[in-house]
């Protein structure tokens, strides 16, 4: 080969669109190349100031870096007033009389360092990636990133790191965020197309060619996710109760007796733990009279303010909220890497609560009428979301582990201009690969007289034909109550005659005594009590309700035969 102006197997320049919507540029050998750089800094072309070479190195999901050394003849030297200044790299190369060039790296310099004896300045380059979205709007870090969010999953955005920030949108979705030769930043996707530069025999440099098995250990092929969604179940239990005490003759004539009162069913279903519902019926002791029964018996109320009852009909709603926690076991597999590795799981999760003003005063709140129910105090969409960002994680984590296999070679750096990051590249060699490119890095040696470039591709290997939707699954319902509600007969039971059975402490309903007694009889209390049907503890402890679900993930088998 000739140096800095024969033969260097080269390729046509300027070749390949991005993307590789165009036909594929083949690289050929046989050609030469004059090449040369143009490195302006702060401004000032310093090209012919440069000494030993200079380097620049992008990576995928990654700052792009390099480095230069320069020499400075006279005059004092401050090293950190070179930091911060803005630097482009560029390459120029001239090949049967004509010249091309393309960007190599745009940054600024963050690492100043100053050889006094030899009068050098070697300055460490930066394209600043994470500086750059730093100082972006948080609407442009949405639209450049375009990956999914979810406050239930990260932490709030306000006096974060917006850095942080986009590596969380990032996280979600199978693609990295990089900057292209100019610094502007740019989302590049992982998977392979077809390819815009093909190298074949005799464009490689000997040697070079290289392949890199990534290790078991690191072949993630499923995910669990763990994931727990808690909310409050607002349920509601209502009874209907009745109690007669026989009409107004029978109780007036010919044996009166002890009657409830308004206020004792009242305490009777606070006792119970309810409240009243609304549609109650009270039938009151009736008011004075000349002869109500007929029967020639004048009737004076002199109990009108106790509101004695002759009978009632009420119903008791008792309120409670009770924990439901859904627990998600979401599960993200390659089955056909399964099958192949056996499983190499990873696991993440979260958890998220809906708080409930409602269910905080849930008893308080009017009751409703009717039958028994409950309500779901549930969010659908930050249920929804907060299960789709973590399911997409999933995904992006076993497709990125079955991308880490990588094939690298080195060609003339002339053989390589046009080539970017979002190009899918192809070796046609001792080592066949087609891949998506994830490194170039660039080293021009002055001393040799040569600028060679390493490429890099990445070649996902996986299998399999399904990709299934990321559809959470559906929250479980618990059904209705039954709507029948049969009221509760209350009975009576009073004291103070010789007949009267023996009291029982147990038996709900009135409890009295006759109004003339027998001497010596037992007096039973005056009381009025009912019993609430007990609730179940499924319905008052916390309830978990597993939920599983498997999700399917096919890898691309990009091209690899060695």
């Amino acid at each position: 080969m000739l140096i800095n102006g024969g033969p260097l197997n080269g390729a046509p320049l300027n070749g390949g669109s991005a993307g590789g919507a165009a036909p594929p540029v083949y690289v050929v050998a046989g050609t030469g190349y004059l090449w040369r750089e143009r490195v302006v800094l702060g401004g000032e072309d310093i090209s012919d100031q440069l000494v030993e070479g200079w380097d620049a190195d992008r990576e995928e999901g990654a700052a792009g870096v390099g480095r230069i050394a320069f020499h400075l003849a006279t005059g004092p030297v401050t090293p950190s007033d070179w930091k911060g200044r803005a630097v482009t790299i560029d390459y120029i190369s001239t090949s049967a009389g004509l010249t091309t060039e393309a960007r190599v790296l745009t940054g600024r310099v963050v690492t100043p360092i100053w050889d006094a004896s030899s009068r050098v300045m070697t300055c460490e380059c930066s394209d600043q990636l994470q500086q750059r979205v730093e100082g972006m709007p948080i609407e442009e870090i949405d639209a450049l990133t375009a990956g999914t969010w979810s406050p239930d999953v990260f932490e709030p955005v306000e006096g974060r790191s917006r850095w942080d920030y986009a590596k969380e949108r990032m996280g979600t979705r199978t693609a990295s965020l990089d900057c292209d030769a100019y610094g502007v930043p740019r989302v590049t996707s992982w998977y392979a197309i077809a390819p815009a530069f093909v190298f074949g025999p005799g464009q490689v440099l000997d040697g070079t060619q290289n392949y890199d098995e990534a290790d078991l250990s690191s072949l993630v092929n499923k995910v669990v996710i763990e994931a727990d969604y808690r909310y409050a179940r607002l349920r509601q239990r209502n009874e209907r109760f009745s109690w007669v005490g026989g009409g107004f003759c029978g109780w007036y004539f010919p044996d009166s007796k002890e009657l409830p009162t308004v206020a004792m069913v009242k305490d009777a279903v606070a006792g119970a733990g309810g409240q009243l519902l609304a549609d109650f019926s009270w039938d009151l002791l009736w008011p004075s009279m000349p002869d109500p029964c007929l029967i020639g018996v004048p009737w004076t109320n002199y109990y009108e303010a106790e509101e004695l009852l002759l009978g009632a009909s009420f119903g008791m709603g008792r309120r409670w909220a009770q924990s439901v926690t859904e627990r998600y076991q979401l599960n993200v597999v390659v089955p056909s890497s399964i099958d192949v590795a056996g499983e190499v799981i990873e696991r993440t999760g979260g958890a998220l609560e809906i708080e409930s003003l409602l269910a905080e005063a849930w008893g308080d709140a009017p009751f409703s009428d009717g039958i028994s129910s409950h309500t779901d105090e549930r969010d659908e969409s930050r249920r929804v979301l907060f299960l789709v960002v973590q399911l997409r994680q999933g995904v992006a984590i076993v497709v990125r582990t079955h991308r880490g296999t990588t094939v690298s070679w080195q060609v003339p750096t002339s053989m390589a201009m046009g080539i970017d990051l979002t190009h899918t590249l192809e070796l046609d060699d001792l080592i066949r690969a087609r891949g998506k490119c994830v490194r170039i890095a660039t080293r021009a040696d002055y001393q040799s007289g040569a600028a060679i470039t390493t490429l890099t591709i990445a070649l996902m290997r996986g299998g399999g034909e399904v990709t299934d939707p990321l559809t959470p699954p559906a929250s479980v319902d618990e059904p209705q109550p039954d709507p029948g509600l049969v009221p509760t007969n209350l009975p009576t039971q009073l004291g103070g005659r010789d007949e009267s059975p023996e009291y029982d402490d147990e038996l709900p309903g009135f409890a009295g005594n006759y109004s003339a007694i027998d001497p010596g009889s037992a007096m039973y209390p005056r009381r009025f009590d009912i019993d609430a049907a007990e609730i179940p503890a499924e319905q008052r402890d916390e309830l978990p309700v597993p939920i599983v679900a498997t999700y399917l993930v096919a890898i691309p088998n990009d091209l690899l035969e060695l």
